[in-house]
Formats: structure tokens, sequence, C-alpha cells
């Protein structure tokens, strides 16, 4: 199931290129304290950590990363779980599935994963999204139990809620 962002019209930007229309440069930085300009060939691949209020609850966190040159979303995801695989423990995965995120903005792949950290297994679902040709953001909600169903609806809920900064 590959996942293109190629575009058919080249006078139109990507949703990511979109966003870097309206912000002041490629290298402006917005996070919840403030913003920064970063200097000249600096890249974002900051990761945002959310932690749960309640003991128990699954993790959120968000990254970003780059797709290497000619690279597809499958084709990256495909790379990442086989680096996965060679350097987490016990590492297990279940079928990769559609999913979108935003009131159906942009399709992406959701992958359900499991692995051993310290003798415990630690279960995860991510949601990967290529941004444009080029960025991608991912989605991750994790925990040391198995997901429930009230942390899978989380974690819908909060994928649906995505919009993209104007």
């Amino acid at each position: 199931m590959a996942i293109g962002m190629a575009a058919t019209d080249y006078d139109t930007p990507s949703l990511f290129e979109a966003f870097i229309l309206t912000t002041q440069s490629p290298a402006y930085c917005v996070f919840t304290e403030g913003c920064i300009t970063l200097p000249d060939g600096y890249k974002d691949r900051t990761v945002n950590a959310f932690v749960p209020g309640k003991e128990g609850d699954a993790a959120i966190t968000v990254t970003r990363d780059t797709l290497n040159e000619g690279e597809s979303l499958n084709d990256y995801i495909d790379r990442q779980l086989a680096l996965m695989s060679q350097h987490l423990k016990g590492w297990k995965t279940q079928p990769r599935e559609a999913i979108w995120l935003g009131q159906q903005v942009l399709e992406g792949e959701g992958v359900q994963a499991s692995y051993l950290r310290d003798g415990q297994r630690i279960w995860q679902q991510q949601a990967v999204f290529a941004l444009d040709s080029a960025h991608i953001l991912v989605f991750t909600l994790s925990k040391t139990a198995v997901l429930s169903d009230v942390d899978v609806s989380r974690f819908n809920a909060l994928l649906g809620s995505f919009t993209f900064n104007q």
C-alpha cells in the first residue's frame, strides 16, 4: 500500500509548503512557549512529548523526520521497521493500515508494534504521514500495558483534532 504525495500540479504547493509559505522563513519554528528563527542549514527534528496526568495512561509523542531522496512513505516505514527489528528486542508488529490526520486532511499509515525494554513489553500505536515529498510527521501512543480501546479512541481523537497552522 504505497502512499504517494506527488503533486500533479506544480503550481500548487504541498501542504507542508503551504505551511512554510505562511511563516517568516523555512527556518522559522513555532512551539508552545514561542517561536524562533533557526540559523541557516538547520532542520526541524523536534520531538513533542506529552506525558499523561494519570499513572498507567499512555504517553504521546510527535516527531519529525525526512524521507530519503526518492523515498515513498511506504518505503520509509519499511526502512524504519527493519531498523527497529534489528535494534529492539522482541520487536513485533501487526499489519499496517490506512489512517487519517485531521478531518481526512491527510492519509497516512498506522503501525501497531511492541518490543521489550529492560525485560518489560512496551506497546505502541503509530500514525505516520508524509507532509510532502521530503517531510514526515509521526504520532506515537505508547505504554507498558496492552493498549485499551480507550487508549486507541483517545489517539484517534487526537489525530482527528489536527489542523495545519495558518
